[in-house]
């Protein structure tokens, strides 16, 4: 698969916790917890959106400029309006 420069989702393992709110966040599916922490599984997956980084409580969850594969444009068929509104509602429910 054709490699570009784009935003990419990198975990500081150090300073990730496991709670999992990222991978509600994250609209393509691109992180799972592995191991008890957050990972980028698949960077073909990572929009470079940062809906992960938002809800990340330990600041865990940065962008970096580097090479990639190519985002799947072809994930977006995936999605439907409301799957997108309930990844959304749960990413943003205050932490009781």
């Amino acid at each position: 698969m054709p490699r570009s420069v784009r935003l990419i989702v990198v975990v500081d393992e150090d300073k990730c916790v496991g709670c999992g709110r990222c991978i509600e966040a994250c609209l393509t599916g691109a992180l799972q917890i592995v191991n008890g922490k957050s990972k980028l599984v698949d960077e073909r997956r990572c929009d470079g959106f940062g809906s992960c980084i938002a809800v990340c409580l330990n600041n865990a969850i940065r962008l970096e400029m580097r090479e990639a594969e190519e985002f799947d444009w072809s994930i977006l068929n995936e999605m439907t309006y409301d799957k997108l509104i309930k990844k959304l509602e749960r990413a943003s429910a205050p932490i009781i």
